[in-house]
């Protein structure tokens, strides 16, 4: 039996030597030729091969699409990834769509880059006739790469350095990165500055030559590389601390559309910061990046129109913009609604709308609306009065250290209300909302002291909590003060 030659890779040579149009020995019509022979010697590769040319009927092959199929199952069953593809894909697409796919897919592999780059956006995105496959993406772009491709250039070195698709390789990430870059790809700089900056692909973190890629990145005119040189400068003391040079850089990537950069030299000219204070330039700013998705800039841009202090006040924006946002699930924005709603602010008052996005916040771990959501059941606003769903809504949100809500869930676990009887746990939440200074805890400790109905009568304890309540003008904390001081004196 002849011995056919099969790289590391397990491709088959004697037909991929002809599949190469770079070489002078490109030849379809040999590359069948050669395939045929290696799937008669059970080769994987060639019988990939041939099945492409069997199903599509090229370079004068006769065309079988059974055989191809047939061709197809056993490249995959000898392990050839494509080949799997392929089969894959033939069980889920019809005849037609197959016939479209597969003499791209040739073309592909006999080195066509307008077929590979359209094969790669195919498998990076995923599609109706294919399933996302980042391995065979980067194999098809390559070819684009190996061509002089800058964008194909930097996509694969990108894809080599966040390993996508491949195994990460620093390697392989500066060779094709630095290719784009010598090519005048921005983006490439960019990926570059990252892989320094972040430390990726196993590289040391190294801040001088994360700022040198930025800038050239920035100089070729590329937003991510602006946008991360003003981030640089914005850094507190720091060699490269320079906020007049970070707003030259984040105005430079929002003229080109960066959200997060709009919303970074907005809240500059909001307040003074590198630039002269400009509120309707701020405006401007920050409306553009909430145009562009960027959340964080929905929630300042609407509490600033909501509080009128360093732009003009507006509540029909803040209304609007915290409700983008709390519908693309910002839990702040959705906790702010909530209140709004609950005070009859810009709304119509509505406890009902209230509860339901305080609920909605508070699901999804917001602090402030677990407390408010706990309050509205203890008070029955909005819905039946329920301590148990109160205690349940105290507890998670003292879990994540709300004081208000340690001393609501350590009144109701003193007095069982809602919850298991529990005084010893009550009191450790009261405590430690009365040392967090919330001033309704020290109230209640020292009325619990007073009457000693649960604990253990102590006058001196009861007073000096209610002394630290009454300085922070709690009136209930002073009249029982006044109260003890009177019964005292008798």
């Amino acid at each position: 039996m002849t011995q056919y030659t099969v790289d590391e890779e397990g491709l088959y040579q004697p037909a991929r030597m002809h599949m190469d149009r770079s070489s002078k020995d490109y030849d379809p019509r040999a590359a069948a030729v050669a395939a045929e022979q290696g799937a008669a010697d059970s080769v994987p590769d060639a019988q990939y091969i041939y099945g492409l040319f069997l199903h599509t009927g090229e370079a004068g092959v006769q065309r079988d699409t059974a055989t191809a199929a047939e061709m197809f199952a056993l490249s995959a069953s000898g392990g050839c990834k494509p080949a799997s593809i392929v089969a894959a894909e033939m069980t889920r697409n019809d005849a037609d769509l197959m016939d479209r796919l597969l003499p791209l897919r040739l073309r592909g592999e006999l080195g066509d880059t307008d077929a590979c780059r359209r094969l790669f956006e195919l498998y990076d995105n995923g599609a109706e006739c294919v399933r996302k496959d980042h391995v065979e993406a980067v194999r098809f772009y390559t070819v684009c790469a190996e061509d002089d491709d800058v964008v194909a250039q930097d996509v694969v070195g990108f894809m080599y350095m966040m390993g996508k698709g491949v195994r990460k390789d620093r390697d392989a990430a500066v060779y094709w990165l630095n290719r784009a870059s010598d090519n005048g790809s921005g983006s490439a700089m960019y990926h570059m500055g990252q892989m320094y900056d972040q430390g990726l692909c196993d590289t040391e973190p190294d801040i001088k030559q994360a700022v040198q890629w930025y800038r050239r990145g920035a100089e070729a005119g590329d937003m991510d590389a602006q946008f991360s040189l003003g981030c640089i400068y914005t850094l507190p003391r720091s060699k490269y601390t320079n906020e007049r040079e970070a707003a030259v850089m984040f105005s430079k990537a929002a003229e080109q559309g960066h959200a997060e950069a709009q919303y970074q030299i907005g809240m500059m000219c909001a307040y003074g910061q590198g630039v002269k204070r400009d509120p309707s330039l701020a405006v401007r700013w920050l409306e553009s990046a909430c145009e562009g998705g960027f959340q964080q800039a929905m929630v300042d841009y609407a509490n600033m129109s909501f509080e009128g202090q360093v732009i003009p006040k507006d509540l029909e924006k803040a209304a609007h913009w915290f409700t983008v946002a709390a519908n693309r699930c910002n839990g702040y924005a959705q906790y702010a609604l909530a209140c709004m709603y609950g005070n009859g602010f810009y709304y119509e008052q509505s406890d009902e709308t209230a509860l339901k996005w305080f609920r909605e916040a508070a699901e999804m771990g917001e602090v402030n609306s677990q407390y408010c959501l706990a309050c509205f059941y203890y008070e029955g606003r909005g819905t039946e009065k329920d301590l148990s769903e109160a205690a349940m809504w105290f507890d998670q949100a003292a879990d994540q250290g709300h004081p208000a809500a340690k001393a609501f869930l350590g009144m109701l676990q003193v007095t069982g209300s809602g919850t298991r009887q529990d005084v010893a746990e009550g009191l450790r939440n009261l405590n430690e909302s009365a040392e967090q200074g919330y001033f309704e805890a020290q109230y209640y400790l020292g009325k619990l002291y007073y009457e000693g109905k649960y604990v253990d009568r102590n006058i001196p304890r009861a007073k000096k909590f209610l002394s630290l309540a009454s300085k922070q003008g709690d009136r209930d904390a002073m009249a029982l003060l006044n109260k003890i001081k009177t019964e005292r004196s008798k």
